[in-house]
Formats: structure tokens, C-alpha cells, sequence
């Protein structure tokens, strides 16, 4: 199972610089965000070649282009066309786009489905899947809105990027490893992040635990994953808030996902 680290959280430093801190953690991939300074997406294709050129030049791969494709103002046709050739481009495998309601549409996601199906379509005979992130507010956040996006898009280069949701209440902690049970054979890629208690009784979960020590049970999630068949990339988003360097922090939950891994037998 390969694992990879998102530049998102080495925007302090140049894209070379991200990759080089998930070459040195032994990872094999970086998930390229489309903020800059790690790539603008007005900046064209040549610009994504280029950094593209730029990751592998530093020993990883691009595992996914982390495009805000289907956020809002991100749907028209054109924004679909970009990004679907800056991931070519990249040559990354995943397209990851988001699936959030649009302003003057409300729950309808008939419009939705239609720019997504759009984005599949041209993906598909470039060898790129789509995949969507799965947010609080999205028309991928409960379990059966994800089921139901998926299925009423009906194209076979669709899949979920799966994560634990967001801002989770705390008394639903000990359901992830189910909810990732049920998601997760619907998933070619998978973010890894947990989260900090909230000081406020009964406030919702918020980001910024290390993967050992934060709020959720990573051992049983993994063991979930591994358990119903996940074998795709798996990537480590957002790292603790502790006041440490990125690349101990990526380096302790490196080694706590590969011990997990090997004791499920998947190293």
C-alpha cells in the first residue's frame, strides 16, 4: 500500500522542498495542492509539467492532483477542462474535486452530477479517476449521500476520496471504524488526519491530533480499511498542531501507519 503526503501541509516551502520532506519520511508520493506556491491552476498546463517534473526530479511521484474543482465559482465547463489537463499534465492518476451544493441550487444536485460527469468524462480516456473529498455540507458527507452521488453518476472512473468527516461530533468517535467499513470499498484514495478534543463540552472534534495520539482510533480505521479491501494510496493530509518540525511530525506518523500495516500484514 503506497503512502504519500499532501504539499498542503508544507505550504511554507517550495514544492521541491514538500517533496523532498515526503522523500525523506520514505513515502512514495505527494499529493500536489493546486494553491500556490506548489502550483496555480490560471498558471496552465506548462506550469503543472513543470512541477510535475519538479516532484519526481525529487524521488516521489505525484499521487493526485488536490484540485478545488466543485467548490464554489470552480463548475463551469472550462474550470472542468483545466483541470482535467493540469492532472494530465501532472501526470497524476487522481483528480480530486469536491461535491459541495451550488449557491443558487441549494440541494438540487442535479447540477452537481452534471459538471462531475462532465469532469469524468474527459478524465477517463487520460487514465485519471475522479475522486471526491469527502466534506461536511457536501453531497459527500453522510454515508448514504456519498452512495447516492456515486451511484446517480453512474461512470466507473468515480470514486470517493475517503477521510473521516470533518468537525464530527465527539459521541460518533467510536463509530469511524464502521463508517470506514462501509465507505471505503467505494474509495481509490484515502487522507489520513485526526483530530483534537474541543475544549467546549460536547464541541464538535477539530483538526490537529497526531494519528497515534489524537481523538480517533487509527488502529481499528486501518484495520477497517485493510479488513474490507482498500489497497490504494493512502495520504497523510494535515499533521499535528504541535509546535515541531513537518518532517518529525511526518516522520512519527509515517512509522505508526507502517507499524499498523505490518501487524494487518500489509507491508
Amino acid at each position: 500500500m503506497k503512502l504519500a503526503f499532501c504539499s498542503i501541509s508544507a505550504l511554507d516551502r517550495s514544492l521541491e522542498d514538500a517533496a523532498a520532506v515526503a522523500a525523506g519520511a520514505g513515502l512514495a508520493g505527494l499529493e500536489l495542492t493546486a494553491r500556490p506556491p506548489h502550483l496555480d491552476p490560471e498558471a496552465g498546463e506548462d506550469a503543472a509539467r513543470d512541477a510535475g517534473r519538479a516532484v519526481r526530479g525529487a524521488g516521489v511521484e505525484v499521487t493526485a492532483y488536490g484540485s478545488y474543482l466543485g467548490r464554489p465559482g470552480l463548475t463551469a465547463p472550462e474550470h472542468v477542462e483545466r483541470e482535467v489537463a493540469i492532472a494530465a499534465a501532472l501526470e497524476a492518476p487522481l483528480l480530486r474535486v469536491w461535491a459541495e451544493p451550488l449557491p443558487a441550487s441549494g440541494d438540487d444536485r442535479a447540477p452537481v452530477l452534471e459538471w462531475l460527469r462532465r469532469a469524468c468524462d474527459a478524465a477517463a480516456p487520460l487514465g485519471i479517476d475522479v475522486v471526491v473529498e469527502r466534506h461536511i455540507g457536501s453531497f459527500a458527507d453522510t454515508p448514504e449521500r456519498v452512495e447516492r452521488l456515486l451511484d446517480e453518476a453512474e461512470r466507473d472512473n468515480l470514486a470517493l476520496n475517503y477521510q473521516v468527516l470533518d468537525l464530527l461530533p465527539p459521541d460518533e468517535v467510536d463509530g469511524q471504524a464502521a463508517d470506514c467499513s462501509r465507505l471505503v470499498p467505494r474509495a481509490r484514495y484515502f487522507h489520513l488526519k485526526n483530530y483534537r478534543p474541543n475544549p467546549e463540552a460536547g464541541g464538535r472534534l477539530l483538526p490537529g491530533g497526531s494519528l497515534e495520539g489524537g481523538v480517533l482510533d487509527y488502529r481499528a480505521i486501518l484495520g477497517a480499511a485493510v479488513k474490507a479491501g482498500y489497497a490504494g494510496p493512502m495520504t497523510f493530509e494535515f499533521l499535528s498542531f504541535e509546535k515541531r518540525p513537518v518532517e518529525d511530525k511526518l516522520a512519527d506518523d509515517a512509522a505508526f501507519v507502517r507499524g499498523v500495516l505490518a501487524e494487518l500484514g500489509e507491508v
